[in-house]
């Protein structure tokens, strides 16, 4: 192979991507809708400033340009077709990023903007042993608009085993003195957890539900979780270059949560090679009569996007596993529905509707199959409720949401350096054997990411 020059051995760069080693960059095409066609007759004001009487004569548009509502979708056609002509391999070498970019500086005047360091308000920090992403400048301009950038920092987003209710009339004429614009503020932390904020699903979710009649009390939890944001504001996803292989998904709901209605909440997460890549809390939209029935229902949301998943993996060449997708579930009476070792006319299952079996359809054509995972070892759990510190931040340790300084020192020790305590069970994660265990019920973020570093 070497002799016929089959491939070259090049260094791996830092900005090149986890999977598939394709390499990352960045270009602004400059005065990109002005590229794009006008196929519509358009005329303009002539602006000041111009030698051209104003009364006489006016601008015929040639080309899109900003402002016109069409202009978008036009750049984008223009952008879709001229890809679509340029044939281009994909191939690990670097040149060929090069040769891509001349190509498309040859079609539109292009600046080069080397490996991305920000991606839609998200900081993308690139380490030998991986990426990891946050949102602290989001965070801190957060923190200055609500003068929260100085109060004391909590542990968990949302009071534990503390349910939020319908304000009562006295609730909700103190909040109105406040003359706050409750919806725009849940909104602002809603951006957060679309993008590297897991954490925060069950809270906004939670306060979202109030965004009509807020009272002081939902003004009060949300200032909680800016507190919450205050002290773990350097945080963020961690994408490692070393993890355990596959696709891996986690699914739960709670019990009856909401006082109001008796709905369950579903809570969902999925992580690729030992990265997380999507998660979801939601309200479910019927009442369930039991734990297993929810259960169920969240299953069948995480099935759903999984095949989503699934489907666009396959589109843009990233090689899964030849297996089925695996989920862990902490019910087993909903693995044995699944499974279909239960009798669906039983009374608490009859009435489940018809979309609900495409759970066992996922199965039966291998593309999931479900493993059981007891409740203390469920990491989707602060998906569906406000759980104690110390379950809270052990997940988070397990997810590899940790600040940015620590991650480089934790990826660069063995396996048998990083010692994790789950503090349900008190027994050690990854497999490990160590000397001591340490309770980290009473630890802070800080605390934590030292035990992966001295322990």
């Amino acid at each position: 192979m070497d002799r016929l020059k089959v491939w070259n051995v090049i260094d791996l760069k830092k900005e090149y991507k986890l999977l598939g080693t394709t390499r990352v960059f960045k270009i602004d095409i400059k005065s990109a809708f002005l590229n794009a066609p006008l196929n519509k007759t358009v005329y303009l004001n002539i602006p000041q400033g111009l030698a051209i009487d104003r009364k006489q004569y006016c601008l015929h548009l040639n080309k899109e340009i900003y402002g016109l509502k069409q202009a978008p979708l036009a750049w984008y056609t223009r952008l879709q077709k001229w890809l679509q002509n340029a044939v281009f391999v994909t191939s690990i070498f670097g040149k060929d990023i090069h040769i891509f970019k001349k190509e498309i500086n040859n079609e539109f005047e292009i600046k080069d903007m080397g490996p991305p360091n920000l991606l839609l308000g998200m900081k993308i920090s690139q380490l030998e042993e991986g990426i990891g992403m946050d949102q602290q400048h989001f965070v801190e301009s957060l923190l200055e608009l609500y003068g929260m950038q100085d109060c004391k920092p909590v542990s968990t987003p949302l009071v534990p085993n503390k349910h939020l209710g319908p304000a009562t009339e006295a609730e909700r004429i103190a909040f109105d003195s406040l003359q706050i614009n409750f919806r725009s503020a849940v909104g602002s932390i809603n951006y957060l957890i679309k993008a590297t904020w897991p954490d925060l699903s069950f809270a906004v979710s939670s306060l979202s539900q109030y965004h009509e009649k807020p009272g002081i009390q939902h003004w009060r939890a949300f200032l909680h979780v800016l507190k919450y944001l205050c002290g773990t504001q350097e945080m963020g996803l961690w994408y490692s270059r070393k993890g355990e292989a596959g696709l891996i998904a986690y699914s739960n709901a709670d019990w009856g949560n909401c006082r109001e209605t008796r709905r369950f909440t579903s809570g969902f997460l999925t992580h690729l090679h030992g990265c997380l890549i999507f998660w979801k809390t939601r309200k479910q939209p019927l009442v369930s009569i039991s734990t297993a029935e929810a259960e169920y229902k969240s299953l069948c949301d995480l099935t759903f996007e999984l095949l989503w998943f699934h489907q666009l993996c396959q589109e843009v060449n990233i090689l899964l596993l030849n297996t089925a997708i695996t989920i862990w579930e902490d019910n087993k009476s909903c693995i044995n529905i699944a499974n279909g070792n239960c009798n669906f006319n039983n009374k608490i299952m009859k009435h489940v509707d018809i979309q609900l079996h495409f759970v066992k359809e996922a199965i039966h054509s291998n593309l999931i199959t479900l493993q059981y995972a007891p409740t203390t070892e469920m990491l989707a759990d602060f998906l569906t409720k406000s759980v104690p510190k110390p379950n809270f931040v052990w997940a988070l340790a397990k997810l590899r949401i940790l600040r940015l300084e620590v991650r480089g020192d934790v990826e660069k020790q063995s396996h048998n350096e990083l010692r994790l305590v789950n503090p349900s069970t008190k027994t050690l994660d990854y497999g490990l054997t160590c000397h001591r265990q340490r309770n980290i019920a009473s630890e802070t973020y800080s605390d934590l990411t030292s035990i992966a570093q001295t322990t």
